[in-house]
């Protein structure tokens, strides 16, 4: 994901770009990297990612995965993020640290998440604990919690979860 935010910076006097407003915005897993793409400025040198060539200004998660270590915890996607990352938070706290949006507060960008209430794939729980988490840390991030909306309907452009995401845009 990082390769392809920067590869705009070589296309951009191809395409009608604005690199001064960059926009990440995923739904669950991709939920994850939207924010992550957020905490790229702040990755130490030598680590996957770091030294953006193209910053994010603003990052969108729908029912994002916004903490690895509590999806792991949880085996959220039969086990993925252990899977993804070598095992759980304990035996390997490094990738953890390093790809966790919770780990990684403050992004230093504006962030918003969207989620359902009733969703049973990845839990409101972990965007609310995010977003106080990221609020403390001093970040602007809206959350918007859905009742009776749970995990897919956010992909739906004409759902009330996605008019939130284009109502906030910048």
């Amino acid at each position: 994901m990082a390769a392809a935010i920067d590869h705009l910076a070589v296309v951009e006097g191809e395409l009608p770009l604005d690199l001064d407003r960059v926009v990440t915005i995923g739904h669950s897993a991709g939920g994850h990297l939207a924010l992550w793409a957020g905490a790229r400025p702040g990755l130490p040198d030598g680590a996957p990612g770091a030294r953006p060539v193209v910053r994010v200004t603003h990052a969108v998660a729908q029912a994002g995965v916004s903490d690895l270590g509590e999806a792991a915890r949880l085996g959220l996607g039969g086990g993925a993020v252990r899977r993804l990352l070598g095992g759980t938070q304990v035996e390997r706290p490094d990738p953890y640290a390093l790809g966790s949006p919770l780990e990684r507060l403050p992004l230093g960008v504006p962030q918003l998440l969207v989620h359902g209430e009733e969703d049973d794939t990845v839990p409101v729980a972990l965007s609310r604990r995010y977003a106080e988490a990221a609020a403390a840390s001093g970040d602007r991030v809206d959350l918007s919690t859905l009742p009776g909306v749970a995990h897919f309907e956010h992909i739906d452009p004409s759902s009330p979860a996605w008019k939130i995401v284009t109502d906030w845009l910048p």
